[in-house]
């Protein structure tokens, strides 16, 4: 298969879940992450990972469709000695680990609450940005329209707010 990594999430929030096909514990809490997927889908900040510590692929592909797990899934078939479960200190099944997108981690064996709840946080935090941009560029046209009427110097009021004008 390809492979898979961080920059494939550039820019994301990504909320990797550890599971096996032959844990029943995983696979009950495939619910969880279904319901997550299926709110979160439309949203560009976000995306959810399986990692399956399974070794034998057949099962691993059978416990995908039969769980219906529609997002992205990976497995290198080497279980518990996979790289990634290393590296995120991975002890028990299931699991899961929130990263930002610059890869620092967010959350650790979070509950479906707890995720619900920062991926609320998330959102809140984005529209802030959001409208913090809408309303710099409100002040810069404002500014630029005061410096037009005033007959004032363009460049000096960009350089100084920073603004940079299309060519």
């Amino acid at each position: 298969g390809k492979q898979i990594n961080r920059s494939n999430f550039k820019d994301q929030y990504l909320l990797i879940h550890f599971w096996a096909s032959w844990d029943t514990v995983s696979r009950d809490s495939n619910a969880v992450y279904r319901r997550i997927y299926k709110q979160e889908r439309k949203n560009k900040k976000f995306a959810l990972l399986g990692v399956s510590l399974d070794m034998n692929k057949d099962t691993w592909q059978k416990a995908i469709k039969a769980d219906t797990l529609e997002w992205e899934q990976v497995c290198d078939f080497s279980g518990w000695n996979a790289e990634i479960v290393k590296q995120l200190a991975i002890k028990t099944l299931p699991a899961n680990i929130l990263l930002n997108p610059f890869g620092k981690i967010e959350g650790k064996d979070m509950t479906e609450e707890a995720i619900k709840k920062k991926l609320k946080e998330i959102e809140n935090t984005e529209k802030e940005k959001q409208q913090n941009i809408f309303r710099r560029m409100l002040e810069d046209k404002r500014a630029i329209r005061e410096c037009i009427r005033k007959g004032g110097d363009l460049k000096k009021l960009a350089k100084d707010r920073g603004i940079k004008f299309a060519k």
